[in-house]
C-alpha cells in the first residue's frame, strides 16, 4: 500500500465512524427528566394491597379494559411535593393502577426495529409494568429520586403495534413516601435510510434475514433483505 494512501484510509474510516454513531432519541412516553413535565393518563386508586391481584386476574392492563371509569389526570404521582410531585396519590393507603397510551406509526416500528427501546422510571414502591396486556417488568423496593433504566429485550419489541398502544404501571400502598414517573423511548441509528415498508411487487422470491439465511416471504415477518434491499416485512 502507498503510505500516501493512509491518511485518506483514516480519514474515510473516521467519517464511518462518525456515521454509525449518529444516534437520535426519541419518546414515545415522555418522564419530567426528559424534558417534557406532565404527562396525561388514566389512574384507579385500590382499597388495598390485596386489590392488586384481582385486578390483574381481571386484567385491568389490556387494551381492551373498559375505561369509563377510570379517572383523568396528569403524572407523575407522588405523597412529597419534592418527589415529581404533579397529582397527589395517597401512597402510604392505597394502592395505584395508570394507564398511558401512545400511538405508533408504521416509521416508528421501522425504527423500533433497528434501535434500542427503553423504559425508563423512578418509582415507589415496587412496581410492575404491562405493555398491551402483556407483563413487561416488575421489581421491589424503590429509588427515591432516582430514575432507572430497563431495556426492553427484541423479542418484547413486537409487543408494540401501529396504532393504539398502552403501557400501565401497578405501584403497592406502602409506609412513607410513594411516587412513579415513567416513560417509553427508542433509539436508534439515523443513518439506516437503506430500509423501507415492504410493498406487494417487492415481496417476491426468495428472501433472507439479516443473517443472509433463506426464509420464507410469507410466514416471516421483520427486517428481510429482498432483490437487494433492506425492508420491513410485517
Amino acid at each position: 500500500m502507498n503510505i500516501k494512501h493512509i491518511p485518506l484510509l483514516f480519514l474515510f474510516m473516521a467519517t464511518n465512524a462518525i456515521r454509525s454513531a449518529e444516534t437520535v432519541t426519541e419518546y414515545y412516553l415522555d418522564t419530567v427528566d426528559s424534558g417534557e413535565g406532565f404527562w396525561p393518563c388514566l389512574f384507579y386508586e385500590l382499597n388495598y394491597n390485596t386489590d392488586l391481584s384481582q385486578a390483574e386476574r381481571a386484567k385491568w392492563y389490556s387494551l381492551e379494559e373498559d375505561e369509563s371509569y377510570w379517572r383523568e389526570g396528569f403524572g407523575p404521582f407522588s405523597i412529597d411535593e419534592n418527589k415529581f410531585l404533579v397529582t397527589q396519590w395517597q401512597s402510604s393507603v392505597h394502592p395505584i393502577l395508570i394507564r398511558r397510551h401512545f400511538t405508533l406509526t408504521a416509521e416508528d416500528l421501522l425504527k423500533i426495529s433497528i434501535g434500542v427501546v427503553n423504559l425508563t422510571y423512578s418509582y415507589d414502591e415496587y412496581p410492575t409494568f404491562w405493555l398491551n396486556g402483556t407483563k413487561l417488568y416488575s421489581t421491589s423496593g424503590w429509588n427515591d429520586n432516582n430514575y432507572a433504566t430497563f431495556r426492553v429485550p427484541n423479542a418484547r419489541k413486537s409487543l408494540l403495534v401501529e396504532g393504539d398502544n398502552v403501557l400501565c404501571v401497578s405501584l403497592r400502598q406502602g409506609e412513607g413516601g410513594g411516587h412513579i414517573d415513567y416513560g417509553l423511548s427508542v433509539t436508534y441509528d439515523a443513518t439506516h435510510t437503506d430500509i423501507g415498508l415492504v410493498s406487494p411487487e417487492e415481496d417476491e422470491g426468495q428472501v433472507y434475514n439479516l443473517q443472509g439465511q433463506a426464509v420464507n416471504s410469507k410466514s416471516y415477518s421483520g427486517i428481510i433483505i429482498t432483490q437487494g434491499k433492506k425492508i420491513i416485512k410485517k
